[in-house]
């Protein structure tokens, strides 16, 4: 297993976002299924599985469960080993030809370094041409250095099954261009109001910046295009992208609610709570290191009020609307 994710996890990781997460792996039970049903391992060798940014291993707590109770029926699969790797996915992390299969659910957008926007948390909504074109060429980098390196993990015939948060720039399969449109809003609305507020400096409120860029299917895809490239020399191929969009889990029900005209401010009051609950698991530490200059309590204090505004900012939105859905890619890519 390998973090990557810079964030600090609590157990609101687990109940909320690690949740959802599982409920999304379901799309690769056949390409499991099938790997269960074709691996051929000789008798005495390991079959091993990497999980890369598995945060508290919750997120692929199902998968891996199916593929080592299934391998345990059999005497040779007696034995189970767990062992961790501090550190980035962006080394190599394992010997050459270590892993038969390779997980990793909704890591791989995170880059080693990010770029500081001058009025906008993320991309979307507010990075300038310069700053978007910088995180663009990061992201390509950091995908085709991930993925080079992962193929000198995975052994020959493995593959890796991956949830990519991404963007879909031309709106093909849905009403969102980017993953949690409205959410990178409001987030941003709220930041800008603390700074208008002067409970932020001007070089705190830029000093907040996501190290994570959503890619579209053609970033995705590019760097298996040519038969020059060297991730396609290194043996990888795609053998499926599938992108989506999914209604955020936690806001679902009330979605349904309001298209019910069963309104109920308990209600509403409940599920953005815990949506802007499980939002802080993963992006408190962009505010906190923003304010590292200041006291420990003075950091919490302006955190908590950040994502206390939060909830009043999403609560006054209608959230039946597009623009707060998930945008996903499935992919599978396979080692010859």
């Amino acid at each position: 297993m390998n973090n990557e994710c810079p964030a600090v996890f609590n157990d609101q990781y687990t109940s909320s976002v690690g949740a959802i997460v599982r409920s999304q792996t379901d799309y690769f039970d056949d390409t499991v299924r099938q790997i269960i049903e074709t691996s051929i391992i000789p008798r005495g060798e390991p079959f091993t599985v990497g999980d890369y940014g598995s945060h508290d291993g919750s997120s692929s707590k199902d998968i891996l469960e199916h593929l080592l109770g299934n391998w345990r029926e059999s005497p040779n699969h007696q034995k189970v080993f767990l062992s961790m790797c501090p550190t980035s996915f962006y080394e190599q992390c394992v010997p050459d030809n270590t892993f038969h299969v390779l997980l990793s659910f909704w890591s791989v957008h995170f880059l080693p370094s990010s770029v500081w926007y001058k009025d906008s948390l993320n991309t979307f909504p507010d990075g300038s041409r310069a700053e978007c074109d910088a995180m663009a060429a990061l992201a390509c980098d950091g995908w085709q250095r991930f993925l080079l390196i992962r193929a000198k993990e995975i052994k020959s015939g493995g593959c890796m099954l991956l949830i990519v948060p991404a963007q879909d720039t031309d709106m093909t399969y849905g009403e969102s261009r980017v993953h949690l449109q409205n959410l990178w809003v409001a987030m941003t609305t709220v930041w800008r109001l603390l700074r208008d507020l002067h409970q932020v400096t001007e070089c705190e409120y830029e000093a907040a910046n996501y190290p994570g860029y959503y890619r579209n299917e053609e970033e995705l895809r590019a760097p298996f295009r040519d038969d020059a490239s060297p991730v396609v020399k290194a043996g990888l191929r795609i053998r499926s992208l599938t992108l989506t969009h999914e209604k955020i889990h936690i806001l679902k029900q009330r979605c349904k609610d309001i298209e019910q005209e069963t309104e109920d401010m308990d209600d509403l009051e409940s599920s953005v709570s815990k949506f802007v609950s499980a939002i802080r698991s993963w992006t408190e530490y962009m505010f906190m290191q923003a304010l590292s200059s200041r006291s420990p309590d003075s950091r919490r204090d302006v955190v908590n009020t950040f994502y206390d505004l939060l909830v009043e900012h999403i609560k006054q939105q209608d959230i039946s609307t597009c623009g707060w859905d998930n945008v996903i890619a499935y992919v599978v890519i396979t080692k010859k």
